[in-house]
């Protein structure tokens, strides 16, 4: 019984010396691969923090007001709801600030100026 215990830690030691062995490998390979880079004038990929705002999590929050929106929506917006194409506003808000129908519809109703009639309630 003793001897198969013994026998199991063994490999376990074997087994996490191999895993931080092949770790240490990859992390060396990695180094090796950027300083080479360095060296040939060549600057490694991007910075992802001064790129974009970088998004943690599932999340992605919308504009909450009218002037979140890029001016040239917000006057093609005011122009479809002036020729009574109202539904078609809500859609094209939906699709290009990436919110909701019903955040759409409110964002929509404000830049139109009423609040919502027939038309804009869901």
């Amino acid at each position: 019984m003793r001897t198969m215990s013994l026998m199991f830690m063994v490999l376990l030691l074997v087994g996490a010396v191999l895993v931080l062995g092949g770790g240490s490998y990859a992390v060396r390979r990695i180094i090796a691969s950027l300083e080479e880079r360095l060296a040939a004038g060549r600057t490694p990929d991007a910075d992802p923090l001064t790129g974009p705002e970088l998004q943690v999590g599932g999340y992605v929050p919308g504009p909450r007001s009218p002037e979140d929106l890029p001016p040239e929506l917000r006057a093609r917006v005011r122009g479809l709801v002036a020729l009574g194409r109202t539904e078609e506003a809500v859609r094209m808000v939906g699709e290009r600030a990436e919110v909701d129908e019903g955040r759409a519809r409110g964002i929509v109703a404000e830049l139109g100026g009423a609040g919502p009639g027939p038309v804009l309630e869901p």
